[in-house]
């Protein structure tokens, strides 16, 4: 009679344990689900991701065209560096201010406006190189004025 009861505690007490084990792995595994949602990060949009490479650092000139003729020279060692709403350049020429404030036009983030109205498309951005353009009005040239040539301009700038 002993070994009999014997058995059933253990074959009651082996039961219990497969019956256990099965319900805390299960409760484990939801308490993870609902955890790890709050742990993820955010997605990044895309002004987010566009305006941290413009942020990478300081853009320095590599060429400028007007109307698809070079106008580099007048962009002689220009440099144009990105906050999050600002920038700030060095030899503009008239196309470019020392400083001022930008926006994304929308949320494709494929071009900004410029606090001088300007709109500026940025046709290619990446961790080494940006190109953007924009419609400049205004010609500029002669003696004790800052040079422009008005057209499509097209700088092409990396870091």
């Amino acid at each position: 009679y002993n070994q009999q009861l014997r058995t059933n505690i253990a074959m009651k007490t082996l039961i219990k344990i497969l019956l256990i084990v099965p319900v805390l792995s299960g409760i484990l595994l939801l308490s993870h689900c609902g955890g790890s949602k709050s742990n993820d990060p955010a997605p990044v949009t895309e002004p987010q991701r566009v305006t941290s490479l413009l942020k990478t650092g300081t853009w320095k000139i590599q060429s400028v065209s007007v109307d698809g003729a070079d106008q580099s020279a007048l962009f002689k060692n220009f440099t144009l560096s990105f906050t999050d709403a600002g920038f700030a350049t060095v030899n503009g020429s008239a196309v470019w201010p020392a400083s001022g404030t930008w926006k994304f036009v929308s949320d494709q983030a494929t071009s900004f406006t410029r606090d001088d109205g300007l709109v500026v498309t940025i046709q290619t951005v990446s961790s080494t190189q940006l190109i953007i353009s924009l419609v400049w009005t205004k010609t500029t040239l002669g003696p004790g004025r800052i040079e422009s040539v008005k057209g499509t301009t097209v700088f092409t700038l990396g870091l």
